[in-house]
């Protein structure tokens, strides 16, 4: 246990009790409370299928059971509370699931494994935007029930990342299937819509509200057959900006809420805080970075030579320090080390205008003698063109504490080697729709890894160029090769190598500018117990909040 200092009291940092299980005897935990979360900005949808933003996953285990979870040590693993069977054939071509007797949806319609194959089916349709959900799922070639709670799979090929192929979200085809007639979508007709907005699930928690801009409402499903959380109600407040949110929990109107750097290392060393509150800062795989539309209109952004010489331009030790407090530590690639040879050796790229400044030069963007900034040559053929300027528009979220600073920082650094960027501020929404649809120069983001590197794929392969996540339409046919051996290789050691060699391919192309690696912040109220702080965070691998109570006050003497 570790405390800040505070005045008039200790803030403490990851108090024993905030981990603490929930007790066997039940009596010992309020089984009435509600639990009071916040969310930085509306999910996209509660179709599972749909479902893609971070924001999204914080309601995955709440509203879904599927066959097969992500621990909190990200280690793929059977849900015992939905298969009773589950085996891979001696040559990993084929698998069969076989669901526990029982399992029902929340309207009370059975669940079987024509639920199972209907979700399957739909993810792969050419109409569903599943961006998410398909990777990995385009590798069963085949999902056949052979009965009402036994479903076979068939792959393309044995490859080591079947086991998590098979982790797809699961929809209710009762609910769906009548709707695909009118929309093959699942989302733009007003049924759809409706279904999307207050789903059918099987989770412990059911949608009971959803207000917008304002609050969802989710309240346990008594009917649940697994093990019932503890809260019986979770409300979550919509509350984009991080300073309304810290107020807002110092009032006691939420119980929970991720920390921007400065709110952790100084606006929470507080009396007022410390009465309220306890604070939590754990390992996360969480990388802040600038996309780079390398296949946009934007002739200086195509040369991977240019994008090397502007991540030279990251300050990264002065961003963490003035922008994240020193709480950050500078990004060294793409994957954690987890998943790399043991003998790589990754160093922070160092702030370098000078080396900068030459790579530029060599690209032929140089400073012009008249008004200090970079343009690129004129070709010999053609003295009259027009010059095209060195510059770049940055994307940024409005909800953003950090992301303002960092692009000051970015921006003046950059001036003084003849480079404009402009800035655009943008909301949530909009800020996704742009990345999706490839109308952007950059933008500054995060990106949480997730358990296998093979996850990335979705992000750098040529194929997720359209309906993945591949924003920057980066495409290079040796790091879609070593993509394609990393699934076929089953072998640990062989696997980390190929990772190696492909971040490595990646770094130099530079599609991104990996800046800083953040670490889990977040405040709870010191109602809260059973937290579990996993690699992604505080809710996004099970049980999240299901495991979260809160213990029964004793009652007044009579």
């Amino acid at each position: 246990m570790r405390c800040a200092v505070a005045l008039g009291g200790p803030v403490v940092v990851n108090p024993p009790e905030l981990f603490e299980s929930q007790p066997s005897d039940r009596a010992l935990v309020d089984s009435d409370a509600t639990l009071q979360c916040r969310l930085k900005a509306e999910p996209s949808s509660f179709n599972p299928v749909l479902m893609f933003t971070a924001i999204d996953a914080e309601f995955d285990y709440l509203l879904w059971d599927r066959p097969f979870l992500l621990d909190e040590n990200l280690q793929w693993s059977v849900n015992p509370e939905m298969v009773e069977a589950f085996a891979f054939g001696e040559d990993h071509l084929e698998a069969t699931l076989t669901l526990k007797p029982g399992l029902r949806w929340q309207d009370g319609t059975a669940l079987t494994s024509a639920d199972i194959v209907f979700s399957w089916s739909r993810i792969l349709h050419g109409k569903v935007l599943a961006r998410k959900a398909r990777h990995g799922t385009d590798e069963i070639t085949h999902c056949r029930a052979v009965d009402e709670r036994r479903v076979q799979f068939k792959f393309k090929e044995a490859l080591a990342t079947n086991k998590w192929s098979v982790d797809f979200p699961i929809v209710p085809r009762h609910v769906y299937e009548p709707l695909l007639a009118d929309d093959p979508s699942m989302q733009r007709s007003d049924a759809a819509v409706k279904a999307n907005r207050m789903p059918v699930g099987n989770g412990p928690y059911r949608v009971v509200e959803w207000l917008s801009a304002e609050r969802i409402v989710l309240e346990r499903w008594e009917a649940y057959s697994g093990k019932k959380p503890a809260f019986a109600r979770i409300i979550f407040r919509v509350i984009p900006d991080n300073n309304a949110a810290l107020l807002a929990f110092e009032a006691g109107r939420i119980d929970e809420m991720s920390l921007a750097p400065r709110q952790f290392a100084a606006d929470t060393n507080s009396a007022r805080f410390a009465k309220v509150g306890v604070k939590a800062k754990g390992e996360q795989w969480t990388t802040y970075y600038i996309g780079w539309n390398v296949g946009g209109k934007n002739a200086f952004l195509t040369d991977a030579k240019v994008r090397r010489a502007l991540g030279l331009m990251v300050n990264g030790e002065l961003i963490n320090k003035q922008v994240f407090f020193g709480l950050f530590e500078r990004s060294v690639g793409l994957f954690p080390a987890a998943f790399l040879p043991a003998d790589v050796e990754r160093l922070p790229p160092k702030f370098d205008p000078v080396r900068a400044g030459r790579l530029l030069d060599e690209a032929g963007w140089t400073i012009s003698e008249v008004d200090g900034w970079r343009y690129k040559n004129r070709p010999v053929d053609a003295p009259n063109a027009a010059s095209v300027p060195a510059e770049f528009k940055l994307n940024i979220v409005s909800a953003s504490q950090t992301s303002p600073r960092v692009a000051d920082i970015f921006q003046s650094d950059l001036r003084k080697i003849g480079v404009r960027m402009g800035v655009e501020v943008l909301e949530w929404s909009v800020f996704n729709e742009r990345n999706l649809e490839h109308r952007f120069d950059a933008f500054l983001s995060a990106w949480t890894c997730g358990p296998d590197p093979d996850e990335a794929r979705n992000l750098f392969h040529s194929d997720a160029k359209r309906g993945g996540r591949n924003y920057v339409a980066y495409e290079n046919a040796a790091v879609d090769d070593l993509f394609d051996r990393g699934r076929r290789t089953v072998d640990s050691d062989a696997r980390k190598k190929i990772y190696g060699d492909l971040e490595r391919i990646i770094l130099a192309d530079a599609p991104y500018t990996f800046l800083v690696d953040a670490p889990t912040l977040w405040a709870f109220s010191h109602r809260v117990r059973g937290v579990t702080l996993s690699p992604r965070g505080p809710m996004h691998a099970f049980p999240g909040m299901r495991a979260w109570w809160t213990p029964r006050k004793p009652s007044p003497a009579n």
